[in-house]
C-alpha cells in the first residue's frame, strides 16, 4: 500500500534494484505503488485508481510497450510513460505515434528532472478529470516536446554521414565539369561503337544527375539543422522573403517521378512558364512540395489503374500565389478527410502523423492558407495559396 495520501504513481520494473532506487528517491514526494511485473501491474491497477504509470520498456513475459497498450484501452486517463536504458528511437518512437505514451525516460535518470515531469504527469492527470480537451492539449504538447529530443538526436547522428555525401556530391561535380575532355577522348578511343555510345551517354548524365544530388543534398542538410525548431513558434520575421516556386516546383516532380512510374503514371505540370516569387523559405517550401506530391503519386499507385495522374496546377491572383496538386488516386473516405492535419494521426503504417501538421504551420506562419478536397475512389485536391514577395 503506498504510504502517502494524492494521486497514484506506479512504477513498474523486472529489476528489484531499480524499484528500490525510484521508492527511496521519490517516496518523500509522491504516492507510490511499485510492481516487478506487467502482470502485477495490472492487478494494482484493477485495485487502485492510478494517475501515472512509469514502466520499464524491457521485461520478460510482457513488454512495456505491451503493458502500456493494455493501460491505454482499460485506463485511458492514466497518464502512460517509459523508463528505459536502451536509447532506441524505434521503439520509442512507435510508442509516442501511438499514443502508448506522453514521456520517455532514460535510465540513470536525474532526480531533479524525473521530479518536474512527474510533478507535470500528475497535474496533466488531475486536470483530465475537469477537462479531457485540456487533457488532450496538455499530451499533445509534451509528445512533441519529446519528438524533439529524438530530433535533437538524429540531428547529432546524420550530420556525418551527411558530410560524406555532400563531399562526393563535389568530387561528382568535378568529373561532370570534365565531361567535354572525357566525351572527346572517348571520340577517339578505340572502342566498340556501342560501348562508345553508352559511354558518352553516361557521360551526358553526370551534368544533371549531379545537380539534382546536390539539390537533394542541400535540402537534406537545411531539413536536419531545422528538426531542433520541431514544434517551436517561428518568428516571422526569420522568413526568407522571396522565393521563385517554378524551380521547386519542377525539383519535387523529378524526385517524385520514381513513385510514379511503377503505377504508369505520369506527374505534370500546368501553369505559365514564370511565376511571382512567394514569402516562403526555399527548404519548406520543398518540404511540402514534395510530401504533397509523394502522397498523389502513392494514392495514384495505390488505386491500381494504369495511366494514373498528378498536376500541379499553378495560376497568380492579385498578391497571391496558388498551387493546386491533384491526383485521381484513392481518395479519402469523409471520416479520414475530418481528422486530416491532426498531429500524431495517420493511416499508414510507417507514418507518423506529423507531416500535414508541420506543413499547416509552416504556411500558416507565413500567412498562407492550405485545403484538402478528397473524393474515395475518385481523388483528392490540395490547394496551398501563399502571399507573393512585393
Amino acid at each position: 500500500m503506498p504510504a502517502r495520501t494524492g494521486p497514484l504513481i506506479l512504477y513498474v520494473d523486472d529489476e528489484r534494484g531499480n524499484r528500490v532506487v525510484f521508492e527511496q528517491s521519490l517516496n518523500a514526494e509522491f504516492n507510490l505503488l511499485t510492481a516487478q511485473n506487467a502482470a502485477e501491474a495490472l492487478e494494482l491497477l484493477g485495485r487502485h485508481e492510478v494517475a501515472v504509470v512509469v514502466s520499464d520498456i524491457r521485461m520478460p513475459s510482457m513488454t512495456g510497450e505491451e503493458l502500456l497498450r493494455i493501460v491505454k484501452e482499460r485506463h485511458p486517463q492514466t497518464i502512460r510513460m517509459v523508463v528505459t536504458a536502451y536509447a532506441d528511437v524505434e521503439p520509442i518512437l512507435r510508442a509516442i505515434n501511438e499514443g502508448l505514451v506522453a514521456r520517455y525516460i532514460i535510465k540513470p535518470w536525474i532526480r531533479t528532472e524525473l521530479v518536474q515531469v512527474l510533478r507535470w504527469a500528475i497535474e496533466a492527470w488531475t486536470f483530465s478529470r475537469d477537462s479531457a480537451a485540456l487533457h488532450r492539449r496538455l499530451l499533445e504538447t509534451e509528445r512533441l516536446a519529446t519528438l524533439g529530443s529524438i530530433a535533437g538526436m538524429l540531428v547529432h547522428d546524420l550530420k556525418q554521414p551527411l558530410m560524406s555525401l555532400l563531399v562526393n556530391v563535389e568530387h561528382l561535380r568535378e568529373l561532370a565539369n570534365a565531361a567535354p575532355l572525357l566525351r572527346d577522348a572517348l571520340l577517339q578511343a578505340p572502342i566498340p561503337p556501342a560501348q562508345r555510345a553508352r559511354l558518352i551517354e553516361l557521360i551526358d548524365d553526370l551534368d544533371p544527375v549531379t545537380s539534382d544530388l546536390r539539390t537533394s543534398g542541400n535540402h537534406l542538410s537545411e531539413l536536419i539543422s531545422g528538426l531542433r525548431e520541431l514544434g517551436r513558434p517561428r518568428d516571422p520575421r526569420t522568413q526568407a522573403s522571396a522565393t521563385d516556386p517554378l524551380p521547386i516546383v519542377r525539383h519535387a516532380m523529378a524526385v517524385c517521378q520514381e513513385l510514379a512510374i511503377p503505377a504508369r503514371a505520369s506527374i505534370g505540370y500546368e501553369g505559365p512558364g514564370e511565376l511571382p516569387r512567394v514569402r516562403m523559405p526555399a527548404t519548406e517550401l520543398t518540404q511540402v512540395l514534395i510530401n504533397v506530391v509523394a502522397n498523389g503519386a502513392q494514392a495514384v499507385a495505390a488505386r491500381g489503374m494504369p495511366h494514373g495522374k498528378v498536376s500541379i496546377v499553378a495560376r497568380s491572383e492579385a498578391d497571391m500565389l496558388e498551387l493546386q496538386i491533384r491526383d485521381d488516386g484513392v481518395g479519402m473516405a469523409p471520416e479520414v478527410l475530418s481528422r486530416v492535419g491532426t498531429p500524431f494521426f495517420t493511416t499508414r503504417a510507417d507514418g507518423t502523423g506529423l507531416g500535414l501538421a508541420q506543413f499547416l504551420r509552416l504556411i500558416g506562419t507565413v500567412g498562407g492558407r492550405f485545403r484538402i478536397e478528397s473524393e474515395r475512389g475518385i481523388g483528392t485536391t490540395v490547394t496551398i495559396i501563399l502571399p507573393t514577395a512585393a
